[in-house]
């Protein structure tokens, strides 16, 4: 039984070694189908819209950053777009097979360069790809030049250590961000904006009509262990819709529009507590803002 433990313990250290040290390890093969399956860490956003698509080398881990190389054309598919433009941030950077830091990433769908974005050392950048509402897209991940070889068995030419939503809402889906939303962050697979109280939107609307929206939120430590009940606020501050999201966050409300903007707060009762060295107050975080 010692035995069979202590081979299993080397067999654990050395796969780590070969996934994290060693650049050239030949496991490190293009995956066909994109992240592994099952909940595994990877470089993809915890999110129902973005997944990766073939062209990129296995997931890896190594001087603390995790990241997925690509010798070129490797998938990106926005797999339920609501609007006509999905805002997909990349973090990245050159490898050496490319021989510059300096490079023109350009976004490509069936063939057609779509956006062309500067990048220059380890960055983010946002690509704003058109879509379809309704109609899965994908795109690929381009560079001209490039393909030099090194130690490594692979075309080393760029990789990316994320690729996730540019923010909670998505441009052209009648959706606006106003005042009290604190930054975008982006942690542990997620995209998310924390709030304090009174985070205002606008909803566009060409016709007056019953206004379906669907929100993912969770309660933050500000609510000091509460359960999370916030009220859809119209612009003379009278309760529009109540939100009570589930436990993984999801809700969907409705909201009465005119035509034009239409102004509203998310509000909560209660809340206010500090939490550990933050001097924010984080009642509530929002991941999504969609039209439902």
């Amino acid at each position: 039984m010692y035995f069979i433990r202590a081979c299993a313990a080397i067999s654990l250290v050395l796969l780590a070694a070969c996934a994290g040290s060693n650049p050239a390890a030949t496991t490190a093969t293009p995956s066909k189908s994109g992240p592994l399956a099952g909940k595994i860490p990877d470089i993809l956003d915890d999110t129902n819209d973005l997944a990766l698509g073939k062209g990129w080398y296995l997931y890896e881990t190594f001087a603390g950053q995790t990241f997925r190389w690509v010798d070129n054309n490797a998938q990106i598919i926005v797999k339920n777009p609501r609007t006509n433009v999905k805002d997909v941030a990349l973090e990245l950077e050159a490898g050496p097979s490319l021989g510059t830091k300096k490079f023109t990433l350009q976004i490509v769908e069936n063939g057609k360069t779509v956006a062309s974005l500067p990048v220059a050392g380890h960055q983010w950048v946002v690509a704003a790809v058109p879509v379809r509402p309704g109609s899965p897209a994908t795109f690929a991940l381009h560079v001209n030049g490039g393909g030099k070889h090194t130690s490594d068995p692979r075309i080393l030419n760029f990789r990316v250590f994320t690729v996730a939503d540019a923010d909670i809402v998505d441009p052209g889906s009648g959706i606006t961000l106003g005042g009290n939303w604190d930054v975008v962050e982006r942690y542990a697979g997620q995209t998310f904006r924390w709030v304090n109280n009174d985070a205002a939107f606008t909803v566009t609307s060409n016709a007056p009509k019953s206004q379906k929206i669907h929100i993912v939120t969770l309660p933050g430590p500000g609510m000091g262990g509460h359960q999370l009940a916030i009220s859809v606020r119209n612009a003379t501050t009278a309760t529009a819709a109540t939100i009570t999201p589930d436990k993984k966050g999801n809700a969907t409300f409705t909201v009465p529009v005119k035509t034009g903007a239409n102004a509203f707060t998310l509000h909560v009762t209660g809340g206010g507590h500090k939490s550990g060295s933050d001097p924010r107050i984080l009642n509530f975080r929002v991941f999504s803002l969609t039209p439902g």
